[in-house]
């Protein structure tokens, strides 16, 4: 595979692939995480390839043969001619130039020539993602098969460590009223503080909303019970068959269940009920993040980064000799990742970039 597209090309092609994707070879499972494990591009265009394979999910396609194979001709060809690099897999509208392209290779390979038709039901986190796709707005999926956790960055700056075998979906650009995000499975979030956009979190059933705070999610779309725990500030819980469901959504306040520092919800979803307590330790997902405080009294910055890469499993690359004497005093608290680094930098006068999947620090001596 010399590129995305040609990787995209023959994923869609290969019947084990399509198999594995629509529930039909379990077996597989193993097979194509370690296929995609250490290459990014793989990992990537694996992503990509399983959301377009998704995304047709029960939509008729009636097509002719030469009709196919013409267009996948012409959209491979122009695939091939805008390819870029891209974060992860994103989920464009069905009637852009990527949908024509799975669509019409699915096709080829023998899947039906009149429909392509999966009966398996979908969950509620497929459903509102597909909701939202359908707008014509432009989504982005990250899902983390391998890893213990996976940090990725959100448009607004704001930080989501993403526990392994789960997904998370967001707009490419936040809506200027709200900040909406869907998971299914584990995740924590240090949100970036905008009261006037509230940010919204829809785990199946419940739904988190915050103005800029810390907290986890667990929400297994099988487990009986979806759990929310807060570590600082304050979040507010509701479910999405709330009868107050449009008001609660739509208010700039927290409303519906407020939940405070160290409070935990836990929603059973056979009984439909909600239920509060209060927890010693906010330790719902047993990651080193849930329990630092990120407080520095002249700390040496080597152990400032170290801190950074064990909370959010990162890899920070500084000159060690050129900042050796280089510390800090300050409290980083619950601000997201991209938050400290910026404030890190401001103290030493120094800089950042995120590059190749690293975060590169440039700094001079502190002497």
């Amino acid at each position: 595979m010399t590129n995305r597209t040609d990787a995209l090309q023959e994923l869609l092609e290969d019947p084990r692939f399509i198999a594995w994707v629509t529930g039909n070879a379990d077996d597989l499972e193993d097979y194509w995480n370690n296929w995609a494990a250490d290459n990014l591009m793989r990992r990537e265009t694996l992503d990509q390839a399983r959301s377009l394979v998704k995304a047709i999910e029960g939509k008729p396609i009636p097509v002719s043969d030469t009709h196919i194979k013409r267009s996948v001709e012409r959209a491979l060809q122009e695939a091939k001619r805008q390819e870029i690099v891209q974060p992860p897999v994103i989920i464009r509208p069905l009637y852009q130039q990527w949908w024509a392209v799975a669509a019409s290779v699915l096709l080829v390979i023998g899947l039906g020539w009149l429909a392509f038709t999966i009966q398996t039901p979908r969950s509620i986190y497929d459903q509102k993602v597909a909701q939202v796709n359908h707008t014509g707005r432009l989504i982005i999926e990250v899902r983390n098969d391998t890893r213990p956790i996976q940090h990725v960055q959100l448009p607004d700056g704001s930080s989501v460590l993403l526990q392994k075998n789960s997904r998370i979906s967001f707009p490419q650009q936040f809506r200027p009223d709200k900040r909406e995000v869907y998971l299914t499975g584990e995740a924590f979030f240090e949100v970036m503080k905008n009261p006037a956009q509230p940010f919204l979190v829809y785990a199946d059933e419940l739904v988190t909303k915050v103005l800029g705070t810390s907290f986890g999610i667990k929400a297994y779309a099988n487990d009986p019970a979806i759990t929310v725990v807060v570590k600082t500030g304050k979040v507010s819980v509701f479910t999405q068959s709330d009868r107050q469901f449009t008001h609660l959504d739509s208010s700039r306040t927290l409303t519906g269940l407020v939940l405070s520092p160290n409070e935990q919800v836990t929603y059973e979803r056979k009984e439909s009920r909600l239920t509060r307590v209060l927890v010693e330790k906010p330790t719902l997902l047993n990651i080193p993040i849930e329990k630092q405080l990120f407080i520095y009294q002249e700390t040496p910055i080597a152990t400032v980064f170290a801190d950074l890469e064990k909370a959010y499993d990162v890899n920070i690359d500084f000159d060690a000799d050129v900042m050796a004497q280089c510390s800090i005093t300050a409290t980083l608290g619950d601000d997201p990742l991209i938050q400290k680094l910026t404030w890190i930098c401001k103290v030493l006068e120094a800089s950042y970039e995120l590059k190749d999947g690293r975060i590169i620090v440039s700094g001079k001596s502190c002497q």
